[in-house]
């Protein structure tokens, strides 16, 4: 028994003593790695490329990186073992030799590798190429807007209903304006921006349209490139939609007496009718527009008047004219002279408290009338009449002359009237005056 666990013992300390040499052995090798195989080569992959230019010449001249051909490389390096060991793509900078840069354009610019923690790297490779094809150039903004003509519209896909119009002129586009960016030489390409809209419409009413649509043109071609970016997406469009209506225009002849029928008088308008518009559909119960009026008296052959078209703030006139000629050609009608004597001027309305008496023994008058029926008329067939409704009596009773209006005509005669005013001498007294003047 005691033989037995003499040998136990034995094999045990024979394993113990095998343990310690294999830990002395691989000390020994880490001790003999880290001084006598110092250095480490390591490679790491996808490494992103700085592309900053802050502090360079070239960020002096304004220049930005507008393209270039890579991102990222794959870089080999070799350093010490305890500085590199645990190195990732964080702990290296790749970053961009700018020394030859001095202007815009293409280059081939140089890519260095640096340590992040300021290790010392050595036998750097980079692959899959050690330059980067850079495009340079200064960034720059332009506006275009509504104002200056460069923002447009296109409204060849919006039309308005039949009997409505659309004023192109007063589209508002909201925002007015668009601020596009990238690289000068491209920005400077761009010559203009067109709104537009994808689907047709068709409008009766004034709307608010939001479109996303529009395109840069490089004078007439679209200008399509990723490096010019704009910072509006989309624009509001109100397009107003008027109701249009053609309305007829017309004139009104007036009379001193109710003897003379203005509706026998013929006449031409140089336009007969004018275009007009309004949002208003009560634009629906409007049948003419009156130009104005022209009193019989002034019409004779031959006779033209000129009448400007009347403003109304309930609708516009779109047809472009603003003026219209009457001509009162009167074919087939003359002049003709007459005198009155005073057995033929009458004072009507008049009253029993005064005595009115007509002083003017004649006058002479030019009247307008068919020919054939100024052949066929007598003066005597004419009456002038004084109308005293349209007098104080009263006011006038001082027993001296008046002048007073006369209207002239022909009873029976609707289509003759006189031509200019005419006045006569009226001696107008109390009626118990001129009793008292008779007894004496």
């Amino acid at each position: 028994m005691a033989e037995k666990r003499t040998k136990n013992k034995a094999r045990r300390d024979n394993l113990l003593t095998l343990i310690a040499s294999v830990l002395v052995a691989i000390a020994a090798w880490l001790v003999l790695s880290l001084t006598a195989f110092s250095d480490l080569s390591v490679t790491l992959r996808d490494v992103p490329i700085d592309f900053s230019l802050e502090g360079t010449y070239a960020d002096l001249l304004g220049l930005s990186v507008v393209d270039n051909d890579i991102s990222a490389v794959n870089v080999s390096f070799v350093g010490q073992r305890d500085s590199v060991g645990n190195y990732t793509a964080d702990d290296i900078k790749v970053t961009l030799d700018l020394n030859n840069v001095r202007t815009s354009g293409t280059y081939d610019i140089p890519l260095v590798v640096t340590s992040v923690n300021g290790d010392q790297l050595d036998n750097i490779e980079i692959g899959p190429q050690r330059t980067v094809h850079i495009e340079f150039d200064r960034y720059d903004k332009r506006t275009l807007s509504v104002a200056d003509g460069t923002l447009t519209l296109d409204l060849s896909n919006i039309s308005a209903a039949p009997g409505y119009v659309i004023d192109e002129e007063e589209v508002e586009i909201t925002p007015s304006e668009i601020v596009i960016s990238g690289p000068q030489d491209y920005i400077d390409q761009v010559t203009s921006c067109v709104i537009s809209f994808d689907s047709g419409r068709t409008l009766s009413e004034s709307a608010n349209i939001s479109t996303p649509s529009f395109k840069l043109y490089s004078n007439n071609a679209v200008f399509e490139n990723p490096k010019v970016s704009a910072e509006e997406d989309s624009f509001g469009v109100y397009i107003p939609v008027y109701l249009t209506k053609r309305l007829p225009l017309d004139i009104t002849i007036t009379t001193y007496s109710d003897n003379v029928d203005v509706s026998s008088i013929p006449y031409t308008l140089s336009e007969d009718s004018i275009l007009v518009r309004s949002q208003n559909a009560g634009i629906d119960r409007i049948d003419n527009i009156g130009l104005g009026y022209v009193d019989v008296r002034n019409i004779r052959p031959g006779t033209v008047q000129t009448f400007w078209i009347p403003l109304n703030s309930y609708y516009e006139n779109i047809s472009g004219i603003d003026k219209v000629s009457v001509n009162f050609d009167l074919e087939g009608y003359a002049e003709k002279n007459l005198t009155l004597t005073n057995s033929q001027i009458f004072a009507i309305n008049g009253s029993s408290d005064y005595k009115v008496t007509v002083e003017t023994n004649r006058i002479s008058v030019t009247v307008v009338g068919p020919e054939e029926v100024l052949d066929a008329i007598d003066p005597l067939n004419f009456v002038a009449e004084i109308d005293l409704i349209d007098y104080n009596l009263e006011d006038l009773a001082a027993g001296q002359e008046r002048l007073m209006n006369l209207s002239i005509y022909a009873p029976g005669y609707s289509n003759v009237w006189a031509i200019g005013s005419y006045q006569a001498f009226v001696r107008i007294t109390p009626a118990e005056q001129t009793d008292a003047q008779t007894e004496e």
